[in-house]
């Protein structure tokens, strides 16, 4: 049996096969020009699930670099804020020092009274310190409030919250990017312990220090702060009788705890300090106080306090500060100042280091996202990206094809059975 092919379903044919290779012509063309193999899905629907994974992980870890970038400005600025704080505590340091020196005048002392004002107020301003948003630094979470403001006692109220802000830089890593500012300036240690010491000059009506005093506090510690009540140590050298006629000298203290005296003409031992035990409560705290340069007639008291404001402190130095050379509890609450200022750096000093260890952190996670991309971007172009020498075998091949066709297609076109007539 003779099968009949018309004439128009063979030019049909010849019709789509040229369409058809002209479409793998102009597909490989797209390619060259893109430089991506994969452009839809239908070009390979397996590679182009994973090639969006890809670019959804690529996406994820260009945020989490936006991130590090705020992170990283933002710990900067808190950095270089505490390094000037701990620069302005060595500067009002030595100012205060200068004080102390007995042969001042009074001319110089209300100098460097002006200029613990003016110390003061820098400390402050770095207190107050912006970030590039304009946000405080210092003010927790409360990032758009001013933190520190002078109230009309001339004391600093803080205005901020006690927690930190964080940033995501990873799916499970959240850093730091705040510290609040009464974990800085009025949570700073004690240098002393548990107790505070308050000073004051002797009067006839009054106890304090004896003219000529030196004494200071060199550490009051409590086992439980809890239960902690103001304490009034006083100090009174007495002769004490030997057994074979001789007086020695002893120093001896009276103790009162919470306004009850609880030990009375007690030898005071300079090593050991003094140890004090409720006898009657099992369960009572232990106090131990030690002191240096005790006079006869010193009073002193203390006061429950395990962390000072610094701006007190620098406070206090300017209360002080003009007050008569002559004056012991004048120059026993400077020597306190200059205690709480050395407290303070090295809290500042901790809270930089701190700092420093978030901002490395920080940078070990970028380092280590840059190291992932570069593996994403690697595993994606291998995947997407065209291989050009191919690429231009198989244009070549397709063009060829495609001429072929396209003569074969006009010679076949051209037949007729008047040719054969």
């Amino acid at each position: 049996m003779i099968n009949r092919v018309s004439t128009a379903s063979q030019y049909q044919n010849l019709t789509s096969n040229l369409m058809r290779k002209q479409g793998e012509l102009n597909q490989t063309n797209g390619q060259l020009s893109s430089g991506k193999r994969v452009e839809t899905a239908g070009d390979d629907p397996v590679s182009s699930v994973t090639i969006q994974n890809y670019r959804q992980q690529l996406t994820q870890i260009d945020q989490y670099n936006g991130a590090i970038t705020l992170a990283n400005n933002r710990l900067q600025t808190m950095e270089t804020a505490i390094a000037g704080v701990e620069d302005n505590l060595g500067a009002t340091k030595q100012k205060v020092l200068g004080m102390i020196n007995g042969a001042m005048a009074s001319s110089d002392r209300t100098a460097f009274k002006d200029e613990l004002i003016s110390l003061r107020d820098g400390l402050l301003e770095l207190a107050n310190s912006r970030d590039e948003a304009g946000n405080y630094v210092f003010a927790g979470n409360q990032s758009d409030t001013k933190p520190f403001m002078e109230s009309t006692d001339g004391s600093m109220d803080y205005h901020g919250d006690s927690q930190s802000r964080y940033a995501q830089i990873d799916k499970s890593v959240n850093v730091k990017t705040s510290l609040p500012g009464d974990q800085l300036f009025t949570d700073v240690p004690n240098n002393y312990g548990d107790f505070r010491p308050v000073f004051s000059d002797k009067t006839a009506t009054a106890g304090g220090l004896t003219d000529g005093s030196k004494l200071h506090l060199l550490s009051a510690t409590t086992s439980d702060f809890s239960s902690a009540e103001a304490i009034e140590v006083s100090f009174n050298e007495v002769d004490v009788a030997a057994a074979d006629g001789t007086t020695t000298k002893e120093m001896q203290y009276n103790l009162t705890v919470g306004g009850k005296v609880v030990a009375a003409n007690q030898a005071y031992d300079s090593e050991q300090g003094i140890v004090y035990k409720d006898p009657v409560a099992a369960d009572s705290a232990t106090l131990n106080l030690k002191f240096g340069d005790i006079s006869s007639g010193d009073n002193i008291s203390l006061k429950p306090a395990q962390t000072i404001n610094i701006f007190d402190s620098i406070q206090s130095a300017i209360d002080n500060a003009e007050r008569p050379t002559s004056s012991p509890a004048a120059e026993a609450n400077l020597q306190r100042v200059i205690d709480d200022l050395d407290s303070g750096f090295v809290h500042m000093n901790q809270q930089r280091s701190e700092v420093g260890t978030i901002m490395q952190q920080v940078d070990r996670q970028q380092e280590q996202h840059l190291d992932f991309e570069l593996t994403l971007k690697q595993a994606q172009s291998g995947l997407e990206d065209l291989d050009y020498s191919k690429a231009i075998m198989d244009m070549n091949q397709q063009m060829m094809a495609l001429q072929a066709s396209q003569q074969a297609f006009g010679q076949t076109k051209q037949l007729s059975l008047f040719n054969y007539i």
